[in-house]
């Protein structure tokens, strides 16, 4: 009885030793492939990261440029417009102040080479003032596109293209009185209180211009207005304030020109033919494609036209509305 008893004893823990060793073999075994699992993951991982990473720092660096150049821009536009169309520019910073070069950049971060540079195009825009492939080149709006080559030979590229418009850090060209009399061609940086012709306008009254006789037309040439950009500034619109009265019409054309003589052509919206006609208070926006087109001229002067039925329109201010 007890030799059963002992026998049955070893049975039992022999069989629980064979159990424990299986148990460690598939123990191991599945370890085993969870590690194997565990870094072919982690390298997956770390590939992945470092794949992100250099998406990243093109991304930083091209926004960087970006930003420079709408910078720029707005300052100073032709820094941007008078650069060669198509051609490879860089930007670099000497002295805390941004500068524009022609070439590329190369350089280096985080081990990774790089090279990143930017191109300059005119823009287009159609009848109906839409960018298009063809049409009437817009001086006052610019294409740029920003590259970036990376990785070892350059192997991967991003770009970016956005449009420039000039309408930043606007400035006024403001007249608001005429009586200080006729013969005063200019150039002024700001409209003074004279004028150059007129024929058929009262000008005496501080602050006005009427009709002498409303029987017939009267016309006023200004004086020759500077603005002071010797590359010529960016023209946005113009806006007289006052009343037409009864039957009254008040009209507009504009002569422009990079040279104080001249010469002076005064043209309204599409040609000397036709001028720019609108009610008091509402802005005028000035023609940016064609001859008819004051963009990047240094001064300008306006012709008005006045008309009557019956009784004399009146105009207290004159502004023309432009961009450096």
């Amino acid at each position: 009885m007890m030799f059963h008893t002992k026998y049955k004893i070893r049975h039992i823990q022999y069989r629980s030793c064979g159990q424990s060793l299986i148990e460690l073999l598939v123990a191991i075994s599945v370890g085993t492939i969870l590690i194997g699992g565990s870094v072919t993951l982690m390298g997956v991982s770390l590939k992945s990261y470092g794949t992100v990473r250099k998406h990243l720092q093109a991304n930083i660096l091209i926004r960087q440029t970006t930003e420079v150049i709408q910078t720029l821009a707005r300052y100073d536009w032709h820094s941007i417009y008078d650069l060669t169309k198509g051609s490879d520019y860089k930007i670099s910073l000497s002295e805390n102040t941004w500068a524009i070069n022609a070439e590329q950049e190369t350089d280096m971060i985080n081990d990774i080479p790089y090279k990143r540079y930017f191109q300059v195009y005119n823009v287009n825009r159609d009848g109906s003032g839409n960018i298009a492939d063809t049409g009437n080149d817009d001086p006052s709006t610019q294409k740029i596109t920003v590259f970036l080559e990376y990785d070892n030979n350059y192997v991967s590229s991003s770009s970016v293209s956005f449009y420039l418009t000039r309408s930043e850090d606007n400035k006024v060209l403001h007249q608001t009185d005429w009586s200080g009399g006729s013969g005063i061609s200019g150039p002024t940086p700001n409209p003074s209180n004279k004028y150059d012709t007129s024929t058929n306008v009262a000008t005496s009254t501080a602050g006005q211009l009427t009709l002498v006789d409303t029987g017939s037309a009267g016309e006023l040439i200004s004086s020759i207005l500077d603005t002071g950009v010797s590359s010529g500034a960016g023209f946005n619109s113009l806006l007289w304030q006052g009343s037409l009265g009864t039957g009254g019409s008040v009209k507009f054309q504009i002569a422009f020109s990079n040279d104080q003589s001249g010469p002076w052509t005064y043209y309204g919206p599409i040609s000397t033919s036709d001028w720019y006609d609108y009610f008091p208070d509402v802005s005028i926006a000035l023609t940016t494609t064609g001859s008819a087109s004051p963009q990047n001229k240094r001064y300008i002067r306006y012709k008005i036209n006045l008309s009557t039925s019956s009784t004399t329109p009146t105009i207290n201010d004159i502004i023309i509305n432009w961009t450096p």
